[in-house]
């Protein structure tokens, strides 16, 4: 869902910054307690095939799974979370956002709900979070601002209460700009909120976001959200501005243009990052577990080379793992590491997606040497249509969010989606 044009400004909104919890260190992760299988691969990979999981979704944009729980929640554009349990979708919305969201107004236009997470405790606490553009209603926000939020589930497990919102964060973002917003949100193997934000919109970065280390925007974040009142949550001490002096205190790695997906390793709590490109490149980052504080290079860098020139000064930035030139691909979607037990030659590798071109590729990923093998292209077999998110679900597989409408989603575009599983052909 990334795109190419235009220009940006930043502005930053959100609550107090205190000291508090948290080490980035390894673990299970993602979406909390899970039957992930974090043995080591057995025999070969199989040939593979997308098997419908749930159809009949109007622009679904993520899934995940709340801890120690078989169901799974997906989300829509338009602000609606759904629940699948028993493999089958609850007709009834688990929460509707309605206006509190601002939904694509064209082409490339990427706001909307983007992302959602539930907190480690849920099962004791209840509390879940999600990442959405503002719409109307939202204290201190305008139109198109990046909004996180909290919620509780009400007294009937399929559905949240609506009354129990509150506002965690609000980041402004520059007014004309529809686009490079992030998305993903997840809990970290820490017990800590990771949060994706885009450089704010437009093309090049023109107004430095992605470096600039005192705003928000082209930006993860790390925080801990949980609070008794608006704008209430915690920042650990050994965020970003424990090496970077001066640096907002929610922010963890810098440098990025729009990583709209991004997700940990079930089993070794590593961070892989899908970065969506300028002009020229797409970009896979993996970040061992705990490491953070790094320089993801945008806009000095666009992956591996310097984006405005022939030379530029990359001292102390971080470069990818794996990039991938145009027009190969065009709007990378970060995924995520296998971690099921019914296809034992892929557990460790890691799935990720091209949304543009409607291409799947695989990779594994050395931990000692910080290398991964040469990419596998598994669009023929897969055959995918506009992959939004790859996720693990609650038994470790992958699951695969697919909008099914041709070209880029907007509000003049927005149709059915569907969510598959990775499975072996028979």
């Amino acid at each position: 869902m990334g795109s190419s044009s235009g220009g940006a400004s930043n502005g930053t909104g959100g609550g107090p910054a205190t000291t508090g919890g948290g080490n980035g260190g390894g673990g299970t992760s993602g979406g909390g307690d899970s039957e992930a299988d974090c043995s080591a691969a057995e025999g070969d990979v199989p040939a593979l095939t997308l098997t419908p999981f749930v159809t009949g979704i109007n622009v679904p944009v993520d899934i995940t799974y709340p801890p120690g729980d078989d169901r799974m929640f997906v989300i829509t554009l338009e602000g609606d979370v759904r629940v699948i349990k028993d493999g089958e979708l609850v007709e009834e919305p688990f929460l509707s956002l309605g206006d509190r969201v601002i939904v694509g107004g064209g082409p490339g236009d990427e706001r909307g709900l983007l992302g959602i997470a539930f907190h480690p405790d849920y099962a004791e606490n209840g509390l879940f979070y999600v990442h959405y553009s503002a719409g109307q209603g939202i204290d201190g926000a305008s139109n198109g601002d990046s909004v996180i939020e909290e919620y509780h589930v009400s007294s009937d497990p399929d559905v949240a209460d609506p009354a129990s919102a509150r506002l965690v964060l609000t980041v402004d973002q520059p007014n004309g700009q529809t686009n490079h917003k992030g998305g993903s949100i997840a809990f970290g193997p820490d017990g800590l909120l990771y949060i994706g934000l885009g450089d704010g919109g437009g093309g090049g970065d023109t107004t430095g976001n992605g470096q600039n280390t005192s705003v928000l925007l082209g930006k993860i974040l790390r925080i801990d959200p949980v609070g008794s009142a608006p704008r209430e949550y915690t920042t650990p001490a050994d965020n970003l501005v424990q090496d970077v002096a001066g640096a907002a205190p929610e922010i963890w790695d810098y440098g990025l243009r729009n990583p709209f997906r991004f997700s940990f390793d079930l089993c070794e709590g590593d961070l892989y990052i899908g970065d969506v490109g300028q002009n020229m490149y797409e970009e896979i980052t993996v970040e061992k577990a705990g490491e953070g504080h790094k320089n993801y290079g945008w806009n000095i860098t666009e992956a591996l080379h310097c984006y405005d020139g022939d030379t530029c000064n990359q001292d102390g930035i971080t470069p990818p793992l794996i990039e991938i030139a145009r027009p190969t691909a065009t709007s990378i979607t970060g995924g995520a590491v296998y971690r099921g037990s019914s296809i034992p030659g892929l557990r460790g590798v890691y799935f990720y997606a091209d949304y543009a071109q409607s291409a799947v590729w695989y990779t594994r990923y050395n931990r000692d040497a910080h290398s991964v093998e040469t990419p596998t292209s598994v669009t023929q077999e897969l055959n995918p249509t506009n992959i939004v998110a790859i996720k693990n679900g609650p038994d470790g597989e992958l699951y695969f969010v697919a909008l099914l409408a041709e070209g880029r989603i907007s509000a003049t575009n927005l149709g059915e989606g569907a969510v598959y599983k990775l499975t072996a052909a028979q």
